[in-house]
C-alpha cells in the first residue's frame, strides 16, 4: 500500500468517530461542528467583520455582480467544453494509464502536483477570497451571514460562507445571480493578477546566457543518462565532440549516429562533467492497444525510422514529432532499435494507427531518458500561455493547454534549472513561485466552481439563468417556471457530476 493510501486509511479511521460524535450528541453545536451529508461543517464567525466593512459599498458590488456574470458564463463555457473534450478522448485516457489516486485529492504534499508550502499558502488565499466574495456580496445585498468555517471531510475540501437561507430565498433572482457568481469572478480576477506579477514582473526581467542551448528540463529514473549519473538542469555542450544543439531538422546529421555510446560533456552550476551512455530516442512505455503494443518494448533505444524510402536518423525525441506530422493513418514505418544495453538489436515494421489526421505509434518517448527544453523557450512557455499558437483554433485551445501543463510535470523554473538564468536576488524564485500557484489554483477553483451543477456555485448560477430565459419565452406563473427550471438543473447537475468524477476516474487510476 502506497504511503498516500497510508495516510487516507489513518484519516479515514480518525473522522468516522468524529462524524459519528457530530451526528448523535447535541454538544456537537456548542463547539461549532454540525453535520452535513457525510461532511463536518465547522462554523465560525471569522471575517463576517471585515464583510460589513467592505460591504458597504453598494454600487461598486452591484458592478461586480455584473461583471462575476459575465466571467462566470465565460468559465462556465469553458469547463462545459473541457468536459466534453474529456469525454471524447476518454478512450486514449483509459489506455493510456492513470496518474494515480494521489491526483486527484487536493492535498499540497500529497498530490505530487502541489508544493506543500507554496500550494498550501495558494489554497488559503483561493479559497478564503472566493469565500469572502459570496459573504461580501450578502451584506451588501442587505442578507444576513449565518456562519463561516471550514467543510471537513476526511481531509479539509474548503472555506464556506453560509448566508441566511430565509434572506436567500426573499432576494431578487439578480441579487442571487450576485452572490453565486462572486466567487468565481474573484478566483478568475485574482488568478489573472497573480500570472501578470509573475510572467511580466518576475520572469519578464529575466534571461539566460545559454539562450539556445539543449538544456535537461527532467530526467528518467533507470534510463541511459540517468544511470551514467547525467542529472537534471543539465546543459548539453558536446556529444562526442560535436555541438549538439536542440533542433527539430530531420536533416540534420553528426558524425556519430543513434544507438551508439557516446561521450557527452555538459555544464552545471559547478562547471563542466562529462557522461558515457548509449543516445537515442528511449521508450518510456507503450501504450496498451496502440500500434506499438506488442511489436515495441519499454527500455528499448530506437535508432531510425524508414518511411517511403528514406532514412530519418532519430537524434532527440523531439525529431519523431516532426516525423510523424509527414506521415498519414495507415502508414508502414520501419524501425530499427536496440536494447538499452546492447544485447538486442533488429528492425521491425510498424503499420501507423489513427489520431487526427497523422499517423499514430503510442509510445511515450524522451532522449535516453533525457527531456530536452532550451532556457528561451522554458521562459516562453511559462510565460505565454499562447506560446507557438500560429491559428485562431490554438490561440482558443492555447489558455486550457497551459492549465493542464503540471499535469505533465511543468513546474515553472524548478530548483534544478534556476542557475540557467544567473544569480537573483534572495526570495526571487519562491515569490515567482508563489504567485504561479496562486495564479494556478484560482484559476483551477474558479473553473471548477462554474460547473453547471448543484452544489456548485454554476448550478445555482445555470438556475438563474434558466429561470430568466423562461420567463422571457413566456411562462409567467413563478412556482411552475422555478420547478421547470430547478428540475432541469437538478438533472443536468446529476449527469455533469456523473461525468466529471468519470473523468477524474479515468485520470488517476
Amino acid at each position: 500500500m502506497s504511503l498516500t493510501a497510508w495516510i487516507l486509511l489513518i484519516l479515514l479511521v480518525v473522522y468516522i468517530p468524529l462524524w459519528l460524535w457530530v451526528f448523535k450528541s447535541p454538544k456537537a453545536v456548542k463547539y461549532g461542528l454540525e453535520k452535513y451529508g457525510p461532511c463536518v461543517k465547522i462554523n465560525t464567525r471569522w471575517g463576517t467583520k471585515l464583510m460589513r466593512i467592505l460591504g458597504r459599498f453598494h454600487r461598486f458590488w452591484r458592478a461586480y455582480g455584473v461583471l462575476s456574470q459575465i466571467l462566470a458564463f465565460i468559465l462556465m463555457v469553458e469547463i462545459v467544453y473541457i468536459m466534453v473534450v474529456g469525454i471524447i478522448n476518454l478512450p486514449s485516457s483509459i489506455t493510456s494509464g492513470g496518474l494515480g489516486i494521489e491526483y486527484a485529492l487536493a492535498i499540497p504534499g500529497i498530490n505530487p502536483l502541489l508544493p506543500f508550502w507554496y500550494t498550501l499558502i495558494a489554497l488559503i488565499v483561493a479559497m478564503v477570497l472566493h469565500e469572502l466574495a459570496h459573504g461580501m456580496q450578502t451584506v451588501s445585498n442587505k442578507m444576513r451571514v449565518k456562519h463561516t468555517g471550514i467543510l471537513h471531510c476526511v481531509v479539509p475540501l474548503g472555506a464556506f460562507v453560509e448566508p441566511d437561507q430565509e434572506d436567500v430565498d426573499k432576494s431578487s433572482r439578480r441579487v442571487r445571480l450576485d452572490l453565486y457568481s462572486a466567487g468565481i469572478a474573484t478566483n478568475f480576477i485574482v488568478g489573472a493578477i497573480a500570472f501578470v506579477l509573475f510572467a511580466n514582473v518576475m520572469l519578464g526581467g529575466i534571461s539566460s546566457p545559454y539562450a539556445d542551448s539543449a538544456a535537461i528540463y527532467y530526467e528518467t529514473g533507470d534510463s541511459p543518462a540517468y544511470e551514467a549519473g547525467l542529472p537534471a538542469g543539465a546543459i548539453i555542450l558536446t556529444v562526442d565532440g560535436e555541438d549538439f544543439t536542440y533542433s527539430t531538422d530531420l536533416n540534420a546529421s553528426y558524425s556519430w549516429s543513434p544507438g551508439e555510446v557516446v561521450t557527452v560533456v555538459y555544464l552545471l552550476d559547478d562547471g563542466q562533467h562529462t557522461a558515457s551512455f548509449r543516445w537515442g530516442l528511449y521508450v518510456e512505455s507503450v501504450v496498451d492497444g496502440s500500434p506499438a503494443d506488442d511489436v515495441l518494448k519499454a527500455g528499448w533505444i530506437l535508432i531510425s525510422f524508414t518511411y517511403e524510402g528514406t532514412v530519418y536518423e532519430m537524434y532527440s525525441a523531439n525529431l519523431l514529432t516532426t516525423f510523424m506530422n509527414m506521415t498519414a493513418p495507415g502508414d508502414t514505418v520501419t524501425i530499427a532499435y536496440i536494447s538499452a544495453d546492447g544485447s538486442t538489436s533488429g528492425t521491425t515494421d510498424l503499420t501507423l494507427g489513427t489520431k487526427g489526421d497523422v499517423g499514430y505509434i503510442g509510445i511515450h518517448t524522451t532522449t535516453s531518458g533525457m527531456s530536452f527544453i532550451t532556457p528561451t523557450v522554458l521562459l516562453e512557455t511559462a510565460t505565454n500561455p499562447f506560446y507557438g499558437a500560429s491559428s485562431l483554433s490554438e490561440y482558443a485551445t492555447g489558455a486550457l493547454t497551459y492549465i493542464a501543463l503540471p499535469f505533465e510535470g511543468f513546474c515553472p523554473v524548478p530548483a534544478s534549472v534556476q542557475w540557467w538564468y544567473g544569480e537573483q536576488t534572495w526570495g526571487f524564485w519562491e515569490i515567482a513561485e508563489l504567485l504561479y500557484w496562486i495564479f494556478w489554483l484560482d484559476i483551477m477553483l474558479g473553473v471548477s466552481n462554474a460547473i453547471p451543477a448543484y452544489p456548485f456555485d454554476g448550478g445555482f448560477i445555470f438556475l438563474g439563468w434558466l429561470d430568466r430565459l423562461l420567463e422571457k419565452l413566456g411562462m409567467k406563473d413563478k412556482e411552475k417556471r422555478e420547478a421547470a427550471a430547478n428540475q432541469f438543473t437538478s438533472n443536468l447537475s446529476f449527469l455533469m457530476i456523473f461525468l466529471f468524477v468519470l473523468l477524474i476516474l479515468a485520470v488517476v487510476l
